[in-house]
């Protein structure tokens, strides 16, 4: 080949590579050429994970609510077959017993005294309300009662939820406390007065209607006190609702019963001294259609 030749050859192969070199993107030169060649794929954007659902909120539970209010924890409507005695009570020595009738009523009798073979002895707190439907007797040479009491004579507080020497005595009915009994013949009758732990009664046959004392008709009698408290509410109501007294004793602890010693019932029905004594009347025995015990816990 000659010199000529080859000098054209190499001019012609040097224009072929500007040319490619200065073509735009597309046209097969620069990147777009190696792009197309050769080409990278872009990563893939990760797909985020669906986030946990939370778990489910737990379930509370209340909290229970607290048991309050009165609760029975004695019961007698006395429904038992006449001549038959209750067996949640006991006579006392040397005194009567006393029998259903078989009317659904108790008959406290002459000289009966019975007492709840249940005693009670409460937290210092406990609210208790003693309360029996009953019918004295009218008449005027014997007295009839019901009572709560500590078993103790040292330390007895009586609480006479109501008593009553019937309709020919001036003393009526009556509610009263005792926290003595030295009275006696021996002691001198003002024993008690003298250390300052004289009997309180209050009379109440004025608060009832004419014809519906508590000789003529049943009545429901009631004290209430709190155990370790210093006073009580006695009151008597009917079956209506109506209520002819409702009165609070002056505070004194003394009077109210504690639990140094178990809370007992008594019913009786004793003679007066024969010198006190009233003839007249027909209904000697006291009938007591039911006694219940109820307490509010602390």
């Amino acid at each position: 080949m000659s010199l000529l030749a080859r000098a054209l050859g190499t001019v012609v192969t040097a224009l072929l590579l500007i040319v490619v070199a200065d073509a735009p993107a597309g046209f097969g030169g620069g990147a777009a050429v190696i792009e197309s060649v050769d080409p990278t794929p872009e990563p893939t954007p990760a797909v985020p994970e669906p986030a946990p659902e939370p778990p489910p909120a737990p379930t509370l539970t209340p909290e229970p609510t607290p048991v309050s209010g009165w609760e029975t924890v004695f019961h007698d409507g006395f429904d038992g077959p006449a001549g038959v005695w209750s067996d949640q009570w006991h006579n006392m020595l040397w005194t009567n017993a006393a029998a259903q009738n078989g009317l659904g009523q108790l008959e406290v009798g002459h000289q009966s005294q019975i007492r709840t073979n249940q005693g009670w002895t409460l937290p210092v707190g406990t609210r208790v309300r003693v309360t029996a439907s009953l019918l004295m007797p009218d008449t005027g040479s014997n007295y009839a009662a019901l009572w709560v009491q500590h078993p103790n004579g040292v330390d007895p507080r009586e609480i006479d939820v109501i008593e009553s020497y019937g309709p020919l005595k001036p003393a009526g009915a009556q509610f009263a406390s005792h926290i003595c009994y030295d009275d006696t013949p021996e002691t001198a009758v003002n024993a008690c007065a003298a250390t300052g732990r004289a009997p309180i009664m209050t009379p109440v046959t004025q608060y009832f209607p004419v014809g519906a004392e508590p000789w003529s008709r049943f009545w429901s009698y009631s004290a209430e006190f709190t155990v370790g408290g210093d006073t009580t509410l006695f009151s008597a109501s009917d079956t209506a609702g109506n209520r002819p007294y409702e009165i609070t004793s002056a505070p004194d602890p003394r009077r109210v019963p504690g639990n140094a010693a178990p809370i007992q019932i008594r019913l009786s029905n004793k003679d007066v001294k024969p010198e006190h004594a009233v003839p007249g009347g027909s209904r000697q025995s006291m009938l007591v259609d039911w006694v219940t015990v109820e307490v509010d816990y602390p």
